[in-house]
């Protein structure tokens, strides 16, 4: 019993019984999340009847229509004052997603696409200049982006300027590294900071968010990270990270993670949704007073994140159900640090608890009737799960599922064959 145990132990913490362990805690959290804290987030889709009404990629003209919908229309902040907006598709004029213009030879984007010959895309244009103006009135605001790798490696990348956390502790050598920006907004729109949406996109382990990788060398923070550093009222000087422990936002906000700055998403905290299409309908309604499906209540005070929710743009695997977008996954995480709802996994000591006690009890086997034990595992494991479910919903304490289920029908196995053994030794 101890070495299957041991077994089980190891092969649900990084062997094959991994994904069934991680199926289990998405299930808890999805079904038992018992917080009752409102999220302030409202994920804003361009889902697939959007992309048939406005063709991506998208104009800036379509970016400035956004920012205009969300956007105080008067001083006096009214109708809609959201506390942070977060744009996810990068605003790059050549690979990402505003469409119609040359590309800028002075953005530093450490791409071949970014060196196209051609004139700067700067205030000259009038949709430019339009969406420049409302990124200005936007007073916290993050572009989405992405980091990767110099295909050239004995060329020398310059260096582009952002964002540092200065207060880590830990080996910073296990979070992600990466040498160069790979995609990210126009030189002429670099007018909020960067949110880098860099996720694992294949499998395992899932259900994992990164809020903090490296590059070159330094500590730089994920899109989640910066817009939940704005949503706290916080700088990058305010927060505090500590490797394998926790994050600290502004003294108030403490956020789990592990030792490679990663965070457990609890995918059962709500968040409010709507297509693109809905938001300017309901903002044309308000303006003009008449009633909405969407009430100003449902954007004030929020952190509102545009994101492609198409089927092109799902590319992240949680542990259960159907592929997400980057945009979906920063979503899920801001509603997890604001709800403070972080699933957190029982100590190691349980386990071998566990095992332990399941040790002791099989001296017993041979003198247990097949039946009255069979009966009484089940029940055991019934009470078990119960409890577990119980356990999450008040605490956010997520018990093993693989362990237990993995005991009981060991113990069956013994007893079944310590039962052939006895006849054998009797015979």
């Amino acid at each position: 019993m101890l070495l299957a145990g041991a077994s089980l132990i190891r092969e649900a913490a990084v062997g094959w019984l991994v994904p069934a362990e991680e199926a289990w805690r998405t299930m808890l959290a999805r079904r038992m999340t018992g917080t009752t804290t409102p999220t302030d987030i409202t994920l804003v889709e361009i889902d697939a009847d959007t992309l048939n009404k406005h063709v991506w990629p998208w104009k800036a003209e379509d970016f400035a229509v956004f920012l205009a919908s969300c956007l105080p229309s008067s001083p006096s902040g009214k109708p809609y004052e959201p506390a942070v907006i977060g744009i996810e598709p990068p605003l790059d004029f050549v690979r990402g997603a505003l469409a119609g213009h040359d590309g800028d030879p002075d953005a530093e984007d450490e791409s071949e696409a970014a060196k196209t010959e051609g004139p700067p895309a700067d205030s000259k244009d009038p949709e430019v200049h339009a969406l420049q103006d409302l990124m200005r009135r936007t007073p916290k605001l993050v572009l989405g982006g992405k980091l990767g790798w110099s295909r050239e490696d004995d060329r020398v990348q310059p260096m582009v300027p952002m964002p540092v956390l200065n207060n880590i502790h830990g080996d910073t050598r296990r979070l992600s590294e990466y040498t160069v920006v790979d995609l990210w907004t126009a030189k002429s729109l670099r007018l909020a900071p960067p949110g880098w949406i860099n996720f694992p996109d294949a499998p395992g382990p899932r259900g994992l968010c990164p809020l903090v990788v490296r590059y070159r060398g330094q500590p730089v923070p994920t899109f989640p990270l910066q817009v939940a550093m704005m949503w706290a009222k916080a700088t990058v000087d305010d927060v505090e990270v500590t490797l394998g422990d926790s994050i600290v936002i502004g003294g108030k906000v403490r956020v789990p993670i592990d030792d490679a700055g990663n965070m457990q998403v609890n995918f059962g905290v709500p968040t409010s949704r709507l297509a693109y299409d809905d938001l300017l309908v309901a903002r044309y309604q308000i303006d003009n007073g008449n009633p909405s499906v969407y009430p100003p209540a449902f954007f004030d005070k929020k952190v509102l994140i545009l994101a492609r929710t198409d089927d092109a743009s799902r590319t992240l695997e949680p542990p259960v159900g159907p592929k997400i977008s980057p945009g979906e996954m920063v979503a899920c995480a801001v509603a997890t640090i604001q709800a403070n709802a972080h699933p957190d996994r029982i100590g190691s000591w349980f386990d071998w608890m566990l095992v332990g006690l399941t040790a002791v009890a099989s001296f017993w086997l041979p003198r247990w009737k097949t039946g009255w034990m069979a009966a009484l595992v089940v029940v055991c494991d019934v009470a078990y799960f119960v409890g577990a479910l119980s356990l999450f919903h008040m605490r956010m304490i997520a018990l093993p599922a693989v362990l237990p289920l993995g005991l009981a029908l060991w113990m069956l196995l013994l007893r079944f064959f310590t039962k052939r053994m006895q006849r054998v030794i009797a015979f």
